[in-house]
C-alpha cells in the first residue's frame, strides 16, 4: 500500500473515533491502536460550571417531531432536503461518508421536515441530531 494511503487511511480512522482497527490485503498487515485521551480538569473551574459550558458550546433547537440522528461518524452529503419539504418513508436524505464508503441517510417516517441540522460538507458525530420530521 502506498505510503499517502496509509497516512489518509490513519487519519479517517482517528476522525472516526474508532480505537483499534486492523486491514490486511493479501501479505499487507496494517493494525492502528489509539490512545485513549485523557481529561485534566482545571482546579480553578468548578465541575457545574464546566458542564453548563459544554452545553452551551453545542446548542441544538429541536422540536417536536422524529429525530434522526446520525449512525457513525463521517463527512454529511446532502440531498438537497430543506426544511418544509414533504418525504417519504425510506426516502434517502442525505450520505454520510466514513472510510470512503457512502451511508445512506433515510427517513423513517413519513412527513415533514421541520429542520434541517447539518450543513452539506459537515463533519457529524455519532447521534448527532441531522433532520426533524413531524408527521
Amino acid at each position: 500500500m502506498e505510503y499517502e494511503k496509509v497516512i489518509d487511511l490513519i487519519r479517517e480512522v482517528k476522525a472516526c473515533g474508532v480505537g483499534e482497527f486492523e486491514l490486511q490485503q493479501g501479505d499487507f498487515r496494517i493494525a492502528v491502536k489509539m490512545g485513549e485521551k485523557q481529561e485534566t480538569a482545571s482546579p480553578a473551574v468548578p465541575a457545574a460550571e464546566k458542564e453548563a459550558a459544554q452545553k452551551e458550546e453545542a446548542p441544538v433547537s429541536i422540536q417536536d417531531g422524529t429525530i434522526i440522528r446520525s449512525p457513525l461518524v463521517g463527512i454529511y452529503h446532502g440531498a438537497d432536503i430543506l426544511a418544509g419539504d414533504q418525504v417519504e418513508e425510506g426516502q434517502v436524505l442525505g450520505a454520510i461518508e466514513a472510510m470512503k464508503l457512502m451511508n445512506d441517510i433515510v427517513a423513517v417516517c413519513s412527513g415533514v421536515v421541520t429542520e434541517v441540522l447539518v450543513k452539506d460538507q459537515e463533519l457529524v458525530e455519532y447521534g448527532q441530531p441531522l433532520f426533524v420530521i413531524e408527521g
